[in-house]
Parts: structure tokens; sequence; C-alpha cells
């Protein structure tokens, strides 16, 4: 049976997959501090990720993108010409 939201037991499992997840990923980060690595805002991100160009992972009720996420999005907006302020939310 899974712990209950909220309990002790709850917050020491998501913690520990926050790590397991960081460890994966070479690290997680806020949303905001990802707009602030893509010099965009915070709702460009969250359109982003709605248009399922960056994935986030949920941890304790907070959105935290992988930073090897962030990476690849970059790399791939240099290579392919592909520009993260041309999706449109509704993409």
């Amino acid at each position: 049976m899974a712990p209950r939201k909220g309990s002790f037991a709850w917050t020491r499992s998501e913690l520990s997959r926050f790590r397991e997840l960081s460890r994966q990923h070479h690290g997680l980060t806020q949303v905001g501090m990802a707009a602030i690595a893509l010099s965009v805002s915070r709702q460009r991100i969250y359109q982003l990720i709605e248009a399922g160009h960056l994935p986030v992972v949920e941890i304790l009720g907070k959105k935290l993108v992988p930073c090897d996420e962030l990476e690849r999005f970059t790399a791939l907006e240099r290579s392919s010409g592909f520009r993260y302020d041309a999706v449109s939310a509704a993409a």
C-alpha cells in the first residue's frame, strides 16, 4: 500500500525518488531556473511543457525539469533551427 500523501513516509519516498531522478538526469531544476537558462519567460517554459517539447517530473507537488533535457533541447534548437520562441501553447 502506498503511503498517504503528506505523511512522513510519503515525503521520504518522494525525496528518494528525487535523488534517483536527479542522478539519472544529471540534476533537476525548477521551472524558473529553466527559464533563466533558456533566456525565456516562465510562461514560455510552461508552453514548452504543455506542447510536449520539454518533459518534467513532479516531486512534492513541484514541477522540475531534468537538466539533461534542457541541454538536449538547446542542442536541438541549435542544430535544427527549431525555435522554442515560435512554439505556440496550442501545439
